[in-house]
C-alpha cells in the first residue's frame, strides 16, 4: 500500500519532489520506490522531465487502479474500526489561525488522549479551502460556509467589534459615526469583506466602503497591528475580550453591530466533504460538536 499511497501522491502533487515533501521522504527515496513499482508491474508509469511527470498510458490504468485499491483498504479498515469502536489512521484538518493557536489546542489535546490510534495532520489558514480538491477530511472554519459542495455544522456564532489601541484614538480622534472611519486608518482581512464593513443599528443594514490601511490574511496579525496603534480593526470580542477589559483595546461605535452583507452574523462552522465520512472523522466531528456547543451554553 505504500507504493500505491506514493505513486497516487506524485500524480495528486505533480512531481516526485512534491509528493516526497507531503509525505517527509527524500526525492531519492522516492524515485527508488516508485522504480520498484515499475518493475514489479512491467510497465512505465511516468514520462519524466526535470521538474515534472506525466502519467503514461499503462500509468493512467494503472493509476485509476491504485485509487480504487487505497480507497477499498481505507473503507475496510474504516467499517472495521467502526465494528471494534476504535477509530484509528490519519485525519487531515484545515483551522483557521486563531482557533488552531488559541482556541482549539486543548480540545484537540483531549481529543488525541481519548483516541491515541487517530493522527492528525493539521494545516492553518484563514483561507477557504477546497476540501475536496485539496484533499482535507475536515475544517473548522470561522464565517460563512464558502463551498455548497461541503456540510456545515454550524457550533457557535460571535460578534465582531471594531477596536483601537487608546494611543491611536488620542493621536487620531475617536469615530463617532461610521461615516468617520473615512477618516481612520483600518486593518482589514483580506478574505473577509476586504472592501466594504456592513452593519447593522436596529433593523437598518448599513454599508460602508473601506480604503484598507494594512491588509492581511490572518486575523493574529490584525490583533498586534491593532495593539501596537496601527489603527481600527474589527475583530471577535470573544478574541479580543482580555485587550478590552485590560485597555489596551478600546470598543468604537459600540451601537452599530459589525455583521455580513445579509445582516447574518458571522459563525463557526464544522465542514466536511458532501460524501461518505470515514468513521474516524465523524468520531472528530462529533467530539468537536460536542465540545465546542457546550462552551457556548457555559
Amino acid at each position: 500500500m505504500e507504493l500505491l499511497r506514493l505513486f497516487c501522491e506524485i500524480v495528486d502533487a505533480g512531481s516526485i519532489a512534491g509528493a516526497a515533501r507531503r509525505l517527509n521522504a527524500s526525492p531519492s527515496l522516492a524515485t527508488r520506490k516508485i522504480a520498484t513499482l515499475e518493475k514489479a508491474l512491467k510497465v512505465r508509469l511516468f514520462e519524466r522531465t526535470t521538474r515534472s511527470v506525466k502519467l503514461t498510458e499503462p500509468g493512467r490504468v494503472a493509476w485509476n487502479w491504485a485509487k480504487a485499491t487505497l480507497q477499498n483498504y481505507e473503507d475496510i479498515n474504516d467499517d472495521l474500526a467502526s465494528l471494534l469502536a476504535r477509530p484509528a489512521g490519519v485525519i487531515r484538518i484545515a483551522i483557521n489561525h486563531f482557533a488552531a493557536t488559541v482556541y482549539l489546542p486543548p480540545i484537540l489535546v483531549n481529543f488525541c488522549r481519548e483516541y491515541p490510534e487517530i493522527r492528525l495532520s493539521i494545516t492553518t489558514t484563514d483561507s477557504p479551502v477546497n476540501l475536496v480538491q485539496e484533499g482535507y477530511d475536515l475544517a473548522v472554519h470561522s464565517g460563512r460556509v464558502p463551498d455548497a459542495g461541503v456540510v456545515g455544522v454550524r457550533v457557535d456564532e460571535f460578534q465582531r467589534v471594531l477596536c483601537a489601541a487608546p494611543a491611536y484614538l488620542a493621536r487620531r480622534g475617536v469615530p463617532k459615526q461610521i461615516g468617520d472611519l473615512d477618516n481612520h486608518d483600518c486593518l482589514v482581512h483580506s478574505t473577509n469583506e476586504p472592501k466594504n464593513w456592513f452593519f447593522r443599528q436596529g433593523k437598518k443594514l448599513i454599508a460602508h466602503a473601506i480604503t484598507p490601511y494594512i491588509e492581511t490574511d490572518t486575523h493574529l496579525l490584525l490583533i498586534e497591528m491593532a495593539r501596537q496603534g496601527l489603527g481600527i480593526a474589527r475583530l471577535s470580542r470573544n478574541v479580543v475580550k482580555d485587550d478590552l477589559a485590560s485597555g489596551r483595546l478600546v470598543e468604537i461605535l459600540p451601537k452599530f453591530e459589525s455583521v455580513y452583507s445579509n445582516g447574518e452574523l458571522p459563525g463557526l462552522w464544522i465542514l466536511y466533504p458532501n460524501r461518505k465520512v470515514l468513521y474516524r472523522t465523524r468520531v472528530l466531528i462529533d467530539y468537536l460538536a460536542k465540545v465546542l456547543e457546550r462552551r457556548q451554553l457555559s
